[in-house]
Order: structure tokens, then C-alpha cells, then sequence
């Protein structure tokens, strides 16, 4: 698929059948808005024959509408065989060529301005509506708003400024409207596919464990004899099951595996900082007897959007697994508070025996758990630690992320 220079092909990001049904979707407006332009420039044309307003150059007319019907068949083979052709920059750029040229010579074939409609009607949209797809929204505006000023320069020989100025303008918005509500939709259609497709990939993981880990957790909690095993299979089958079956706010971060201490009761109010971190001391004081003291600023918000919260509160659970399987801490602290320009700041500090950063190497947990899920919300992570005195693991959010985007 060829995406050259300045274009980007947009709709890659969705599924393939989504992407061949929004091409067609264009390709069917196309033709439809095509069949109006042609009928309405016919039917000007042959009402007026003879008279004093008659189209002053109906074959240049009738030459381009034939062009825009052929084009939009070419359109039509190129779907059959290969529908991303229809959003190859070559193909885009002659659409948006050819709809200029119409609105350009619009007036200039109808030798006034006093017509029902525009040459191209609102076939020219079509062409937006590509480089919505090819490019983005913001492309698509800019395409929009160049049209529309073809439109404008059209008009000066024919009307006065003023009005040239006020049509010419109005289809300025009306094109860049156009583009930037079809970027708008392209963009929650890529993000609904993503959702639809992080669901059947969840209901597929659900299929492969059922059978296998889930089994293996329940024989354990049945067979063993250890008390703190029996205690651990429990908790893990039923966080597991929360992720695979469970509500699909804890897909944004499961409760198994690495930072699991944030677990199923921070998912299930994602957006809620506070209820997340508590949550995560719950379990850490439960699971491994650990002291935690959670201290939060009176003014620390209660939401935080884009699943904010739950990955704080996820890799405070981490921070506290941490303290205790490698540090052997008795005691931690989680405190949390809002920042002066507006974003989070939480603060995980234990008394267990601490290390050097800078010679220490990074395990699994810090590097996904804590980091990953920072970078994933565009946080940052700080160690303080010596050894013998303990550690502090320092998550910062900026206000852009924690406000939402």
C-alpha cells in the first residue's frame, strides 16, 4: 500500500473489513452525488437552450461532469480488484484536481452565477472524504478550505467582492466542516475497531486459559495443605477471572501477574484514585502482612480519566510487592497529592533494607509494572534509595494527562 510523502494512510489503523465497508461507503456516496451533479447541470442546460440565460458553455460543462462519472467508475474497478487504491496519493490527488477544476470553471461555464447549483454539487466532498481516510483530520481541513477558495476565485469575474467573498467563504466552511467531521468520525471508528478487537483477543485468552490455568488454581486451592498457597490460588483465580470475564475496565490493567496488588477492587472504579491506592494497601497488608499507612492530600481529586488511576494504582501495588520480596520491608507508606501545575504525584517509601540504582538491575516488575504503566499515561518514575535505608518509588502524571486528552 503506498502512502508517499504527505499522506498517511489513516484507515490502516482499523481492521481490514471495516476498512473495505468505509471505502465502499465512500465509493456508494460518490456515485450518488455524481448522478445529482450530472442531472442538475442537464437539466440547467437544456431548460435554458435558446434563451438569453443559457449555459454559455455547455460542452466544457458536459466534459467535465463525464470526467467526474468516469472517474468515479475508475473508482469503481479499483475497489473491485484493490479497494486501497481508492486512498493511494496519486488517486486522492486527482480527485481533489479534478473537483478544483469544477468548482473553478462553475461559473465560467455557466457564464453567470445565477444557476441552481455548483458544477460539481456536492460530488466534491467525496474527495474530502478520502483524504479524511488517507491523511487524517487535519489534511482533510486543509484540503477542505483549498477547495473551497477554488470556489472563491471562481466567483470574482462574476459577482461582486462582497458576495464572492461571502459564497466563496461559506463553502470554505462548509468543505473544511466536512473534512474535519470525517477525520472526527474515521478517528472513534479507529478506536472503536480497537476496542472490538482488544475484546475478541481477551475472549480468546479466555478460551485458552479456561481450561488450563483456572483448573490448575481450583486443584490447588482443593488439594494443597499450605494455608498461604491455598490464600494466593484464590486471590489469582479470582482476579483472572475478573479479567477475562469481569467488566472491561480491568482490561486497562489486569490484576494478575505483575502488579496484581492493585487488583479487582481498584478496576472497579478505574477513576477513582483514592478507592485504587487504598485497595492496593488492602491487599498488600493481606497478602504478604505488610504495614501500609496511606496518606492523601485533602485536595487530591477523586477522578482522574483515560485510566489514570487504575495504573497508579496498579504500579503502587507493584511498589509494595517490591518492598517486601526484595527489600523484606515490615512498613510503607503510599501518599499521594496533586501537583502544583495541576498533575498527580504518588510517593510508595517502605523501610526495608534498600539499594544502590545506580549499579542494581532492573527486574520485570519495575520495568513493566511500574514504568510501563507510567509511560502508558506519560508519567515518570523516580527512585530514591541507599542501602540499608529503604526505598521511595516517586510517580509523577503531568496535568495534561491527568486532565485527559
Amino acid at each position: 500500500m503506498a502512502t508517499g510523502g504527505w499522506l498517511r494512510i489513516a484507515a490502516a489503523r482499523v481492521s481490514p473489513p471495516t476498512r473495505s465497508s468505509l471505502l465502499r461507503g465512500l465509493l456508494a456516496y460518490r456515485w450518488l452525488t455524481v448522478a445529482w451533479a450530472a442531472a442538475v447541470y442537464a437539466g440547467v442546460q437544456l431548460t435554458r437552450r435558446g434563451q438569453a440565460d443559457a449555459v454559455a458553455r455547455p460542452l466544457v460543462g458536459y466534459a467535465l461532469v463525464a470526467a467526474a462519472v468516469a472517474f468515479t467508475g475508475g473508482l469503481s474497478l479499483a475497489y473491485r480488484r484493490h479497494p486501497e487504491r481508492l486512498v493511494q496519493p496519486v488517486v486522492v490527488l486527482a480527485e481533489i484536481t479534478l473537483g478544483t477544476a469544477m468548482l473553478l470553471a462553475d461559473n465560467w461555464v455557466h457564464g453567470s452565477i445565477v444557476h441552481p447549483n455548483t458544477l460539481p454539487s456536492v460530488w466534491v466532498v467525496g474527495a474530502v472524504g478520502a483524504v479524511a481516510v488517507a491523511g487524517g483530520r487535519r489534511a482533510a481541513v486543509v484540503t477542505g478550505a483549498g477547495m473551497g477558495l477554488a470556489r472563491l476565485v471562481g466567483l470574482l469575474p462574476y459577482a461582486s467582492f462582497g458576495r464572492a467573498v461571502f459564497t466563496g467563504v461559506s463553502t470554505v466552511i462548509l468543505l473544511s466542516l466536512s473534512g474535519w467531521v470525517m477525520g472526527y468520525l474515521l478517528h472513534r471508528l479507529v478506536e472503536a475497531d480497537r476496542s472490538i478487537s482488544a475484546y475478541r483477543a481477551r475472549e480468546e485468552v479466555a478460551r485458552t486459559l479456561h481450561d488450563g490455568v483456572l483448573q490448575t488454581l481450583a486443584i490447588i486451592q482443593r488439594r494443597s495443605a499450605d494455608t498461604e498457597l491455598v490464600t494466593l490460588a484464590r486471590s489469582q483465580e479470582r482476579e483472572l477471572r475478573d479479567y477475562l470475564f469481569g467488566s472491561p475496565a480491568s482490561a486497562a490493567g489486569p490484576g494478575f501477574g505483575p502488579g496484581a496488588e492493585a487488583g479487582p477492587d481498584a478496576a472497579a472504579d478505574g477513576a477513582d484514585l483514592a478507592t485504587g491506592l487504598r485497595a492496593a494497601a488492602r491487599r498488600a497488608e493481606q497478602r504478604y502482612g505488610l504495614d501500609v499507612q496511606v496518606v492523601l492530600a485533602p485536595d487530591l481529586p477523586r477522578s482522574a480519566p483515560d485510566g489514570v488511576a487504575l495504573r497508579l494504582a496498579a504500579a503502587v501495588g507493584e511498589a509494595l510487592t517490591n518492598a517486601v520480596k526484595h527489600g523484606s520491608a515490615a512498613k510503607a507508606t503510599v501518599y499521594a497529592e496533586p501537583t502544583d501545575d495541576g498533575g498527580l504525584f504518588v510517593s510508595v517509601k517502605d523501610d526495608g533494607t534498600g539499594f544502590d540504582p545506580a549499579t542494581a538491575t532492573e527486574g520485570e516488575g519495575l520495568t513493566r509494572s511500574i514504568r510501563g504503566r507510567m509511560t502508558e499515561v506519560g508519567g515518570q518514575v523516580e527512585i530514591d534509595s541507599r542501602p540499608g535505608r529503604g526505598a521511595e518509588i516517586r510517580l509523577y502524571v503531568p496535568a495534561a494527562q491527568h486532565r485527559g486528552r
